[in-house]
């Protein structure tokens, strides 16, 4: 199983290099200045868990990095840079409900670096989770306002919407949190060995 998630991951990583190019090569010459930035992050991000590895040494479990491979793949490479975002209705949404699940997965992650993650915990562990996946959601939007400031873009789509879609954003990636947090606490209460199994995958 361990070899089928490190194909897995090495797959996704040659996805997100292949959608890099293509649009470099493509459509470099009548991307915007913003278009490009977006495009070229896909470089730094994938080595986010070598990253982690060598200056916290903390080495991301095959299972988490396909979760976050998986995501960036439908958030970044799909929804912004393919553009998924405007031609689906729906897939914005989806991709903001993915980053409050991974964003409370992240959060067992470090409750685990600081030894935090413990079933007496149960109740700090939720609202800790929660509280990451709030955070994440609005330095996102903090990141997309900004961006529309500097780069005169409209990614909030303020201009047709106001609040309404930076709002839904924020309370649908919320709902996700919530849902996968509640969840997990749950069955930490439920199964004494829950947390043993959390701390295998991550």
């Amino acid at each position: 199983m361990k070899k089928k998630i490190t194909f897995i991951n090495y797959v996704l990583i040659f996805c997100l290099l292949m959608i890099m190019f293509y649009q470099l090569i493509f459509h470099g010459s009548t991307l915007p200045i913003s278009k490009i930035l977006t495009t070229t992050s896909i470089l730094p991000i994938i080595m986010v868990p070598y990253l982690l590895d060598k200056i916290f040494h903390y080495q991301m479990k095959e299972g988490t990095q396909l979760a976050y491979y998986v995501f960036i793949l439908i958030s970044l490479a799909l929804g912004s840079i393919l553009g998924l975002y405007h031609k689906i209705s729906w897939f914005d949404l989806l991709a903001h409900f993915l980053t409050g699940i991974v964003s409370s997965l992240a959060a067992l992650i470090i409750l685990e670096k600081v030894g935090l993650l413990k079933e007496e915990r149960v109740g700090f562990i939720f609202f800790f989770m929660l509280l990451l996946g709030l955070a994440v959601s609005s330095c996102w939007e903090f990141f997309e306002f900004f961006s529309d400031k500097i780069f005169d873009g409209d990614t909030q789509f303020v201009k047709s919407t106001g609040v309404d879609d930076t709002m839904e954003d924020m309370l649908i990636a919320f709902l996700g949190s919530i849902l996968f947090s509640g969840y997990t606490c749950i069955k930490m209460k439920k199964d004494h060995a829950y947390i043993k199994k959390i701390k295998k995958l991550i």
